[in-house]
């Protein structure tokens, strides 16, 4: 025994090792009630002196955990055959190469841990997959109690999924958690929303003294939540506004987390969207376009989610809509639910040239591009009526338009005109001369209600454009009450990366709930990952 290796010792020793793959055949063949069950008892009956533990793949994902880097799987391809598909995974962007893949239903893996071995058996059941940890028994533990070394693997792939990331909770039919969004949100700055100075200041007041005033709310025996309402037409720093919100808030010494919510058309939406804030508390719960998520259908019960009795404390929401007066009077004239609302309009004109001052310093390391300070009440006159997402397109549309004449060598005057209507010489400078053109044709698509690129940049601009490679956090039955069944997507993956790197961008399947684990951090100590206060 001591020169064989540590693994065999929870192996068989014969020379034809029993296979599990025949009873899985034979059961797979014929009339099935549940598989799952006779598997169990197969395992049983070829290794009686080992404890058989059953976890869904969909609870805690055993090779996921091994393809980050915590543990190694090897399959075991001399006892029991592997039974999967092979295909090709395509790019996930254009100008990739894509590799191939196993979609694997049947697999017995070399599994090891802390230095712990164990037997894996990986089964694709029906539309999901269950995974069978086989270990021997210590101490008092007998083969069918649970396993400590067990127990401690799996808990530590508890903690290593619920660690805490820089990351957007993305709410689109399920709840999902983005880091690519988070990126983005990373870059916003308030030094790059303009609003008037009070109102900036409001924003950024009322949301760090909520966060900071749980005490006085108990003290008198106020519910400890607020509500608030960003309005006004398309393009006007509502959403980037959120964004250095969303920043401003998670950078607290206390951070706080941001659920934002692309669509819930039905009631079940909104219990499952509610349910992920209260337990995410203290958090910032973002309703984008709240007029196209509280609809005549879900108005009810997003009401009683609201103002019932359920407890809601540390819950800030913050709705936004460009259609204020299409609201129900529920959300836009009851305190309770949304206390403030703030106006973001369009611009005048000293927010219109600090907004061409913002750009001009952006642009004055680019010495070929003249642009003196005095071009920015010029540019205020005659951007009257814009957005700043008009304003932000007759910036861009300059810049691509001057970039394109200067790798042609085009030297013309885009204008036609002539220098007589010049205003304080300002013609002499190509930016100005470019920009007014720009203007003009974006003016002349607002009076005729055409859309514009103008017109889609605020959509473009919206956090819902930033929705991408996001790692599902939470299936719909994730947050259900234990008494409901748990049915699986109809849709199963076909095809599973071979690749480490790929199993590591896969989905990360969630535990059955978050609730018990929302004031726990973890950290990874000697190789295992741990829950700590």
């Amino acid at each position: 025994m001591a020169t064989s290796e540590a693994f065999t010792i929870i192996g068989d020793d014969g020379s034809h090792p029993p296979r599990l793959f025949d009873d899985y055949q034979k059961g797979t063949s014929g009339k099935m009630t549940d598989l799952d069950v006779q598997l169990v008892t197969a395992l049983r009956e070829k290794h009686p002196d080992l404890i058989v533990t059953s976890v869904p793949s969909l609870n805690c994902n055993l090779l996921q955990f091994a393809a980050a880097g915590f543990a190694t799987a090897d399959v075991d391809e001399d006892s029991e055959p592997v039974l999967r598909w092979r295909g090709f995974v395509g790019p996930s962007h254009r100008g990739g190469s894509g590799f191939l893949a196993d979609n694997i239903f049947f697999a017995k893996y070399h599994y090891k841990w802390n230095n712990e071995d164990f037997i894996l058996y990986t089964v694709r059941i029906g539309y999901g997959s269950v995974q069978y940890i086989l270990k021997e028994p210590r101490g008092n533990e007998t083969p069918s109690s649970h396993s400590a070394v067990t127990d401690a693997l799996l808990t530590s792939i508890g903690a290593w999924l619920i660690k805490e990331v820089p990351a957007i909770y993305v709410f689109d039919g399920y709840w999902a958690r983005s880091t690519k969004l988070w990126e983005e949100v990373e870059k916003a700055s308030w030094d790059d929303v303009i609003l008037d100075p009070k109102m900036k200041k409001a924003l950024t007041e009322v949301s760090g003294k909520f966060f900071d005033s749980k005490d006085i709310y108990d003290e008198y025996g106020v519910p400890w939540k607020r509500g608030l309402i960003f309005h006004g037409p398309v393009g006007n720093g509502k959403t980037i506004s959120l964004k250095a919100l969303m920043r401003t808030l998670y950078h607290r010494d206390s951070p706080v987390v941001t659920l934002y919510v692309k669509s819930a058309p039905q009631s079940y939406h909104i219990r499952a969207i509610f349910q992920m804030a209260r337990a995410m508390t203290p958090c910032l719960l973002v309703l984008e376009d709240i007029d196209t998520i509280v609809t005549p259908v879900t108005r009810s019960y997003f009401f009683n989610e609201v103002d019932g009795l359920e407890n809601n404390d540390g819950i800030l929401m913050i709705a936004t809509t460009n259609h204020l007066d299409l609201l129900d009077p529920g959300l836009s004239k009851r305190p309770s639910r949304f206390d403030r609302k703030y106006l973001f309009p369009q611009p005048n004109k000293e927010e219109r040239t600090l907004y061409a001052e913002y750009w001009r310093e952006k642009l004055k390391n680019k010495p070929a591009i003249e642009f003196p300070k005095k071009l920015c009440s010029a540019v205020a006159d005659i951007t009257d009526d814009f957005s700043f997402a008009y304003m932000k397109e007759a910036f861009v549309a300059t810049l691509l338009d001057l970039a394109r004449n200067h790798a042609t060598g085009d030297t013309s005057d885009e204008d036609g005109d002539s220098d007589d209507d010049d205003d304080d010489g300002l013609d002499k400078y190509k930016f100005w001369k470019v920009f007014r053109v720009q203007v003009k044709i974006l003016r002349d698509e607002m009076d005729s209600g055409s859309p514009t690129a103008g017109g889609c940049y605020g959509h473009y601009e919206a956090l819902s454009a930033e929705y991408e490679e996001m790692l599902p956090l939470l299936e719909n039955a994730s947050l259900r009450d234990a008494s409901q069944p748990h049915r699986a997507p109809i849709l199963a993956p076909i095809l599973q990366p071979l690749k480490a790197q790929s199993l590591g961008k896969a989905a990360l399947s969630p535990l059955s709930s978050i609730d018990p684990l929302t004031n726990k951090i973890a950290k990874l100590s000697n190789g295992v990952w741990e829950w700590g206060v």
